[in-house]
């Protein structure tokens, strides 16, 4: 496992300027933040389902999929989650890693591309993965960077689904290559102030038992 810092504002540099992400609900006071206010509007689609995503202890995560869509069967997603895991700490990296090792472990030899910047702050990951029934492929891009000490590690994940291809022709590759490029943008551009404010408001929210 490497971590890539000399690129990083190379690819910032270097991404295709495609698409936008907005939000919704910009008047609204930090602390008064609901997954409502933070609805993504990614190529002028608001995703306005929204779940909380049960998972892992220690993993609070938001998702939001298109209002046409089932979150079983969705083609598109936009995913929050914070990280206050012990062993994770408020190190971006180790997200990283364990992201890595569940794409490896569900898909042996799957390549992936990684990127943080200098400070150690923001880490930018993205990789294609496929499900064992093969029915599709899943590009997915990760922004994963720390906040204040103490509060763990917070990322956006942008996924979206496509049909599963058994052979990478050019057309297919510059197709992907263009689709990254668009997901990355697109991570770049999102008000983490707004989305760690929301994820911090919902920790607390589901600590207090309300």
């Amino acid at each position: 496992m490497s971590f890539i810092y000399g690129g990083f504002m190379q690819l910032l540099r270097n991404i295709l300027v495609v698409s936008f992400v907005l939000f919704l609900g910009i008047g609204v006071q930090a602390e008064e933040l609901k997954p409502a206010d933070v609805v993504p509007v990614v190529n002028g689609e608001v995703y306005s389902r929204i779940a909380r995503v049960e998972g892992e202890e220690g993993v609070t995560s938001l998702q939001y999929i298109r209002p046409n869509e089932e979150f079983k069967a969705w083609t598109s997603t936009v995913i929050y989650a914070n990280y206050r895991i012990e062993e994770i700490g408020d190190d971006p990296q180790k997200v990283a890693v364990r992201l890595v090792e569940g794409l490896q472990a569900l898909n042996p030899g799957a390549k992936y591309q990684l990127v943080g910047d200098e400070k150690g702050k923001v880490v930018l990951l993205d990789f294609l993965s496929w499900p064992p029934n093969r029915q599709y492929m899943e590009l997915s891009v990760y922004r994963i960077q720390k906040d204040e000490a103490g509060e763990g590690v917070f990322t956006v994940q942008m996924s979206v689904r496509m049909p599963f291809y058994t052979e990478m022709t050019d057309e297919l590759a510059t197709e992907l290559k263009t689709l990254r490029g668009s997901l990355l943008q697109q991570t770049i551009q999102f008000d983490m102030k707004k989305v760690i404010s929301l994820l911090k408001g919902q920790r607390k929210t589901a600590e207090n038992g309300s």
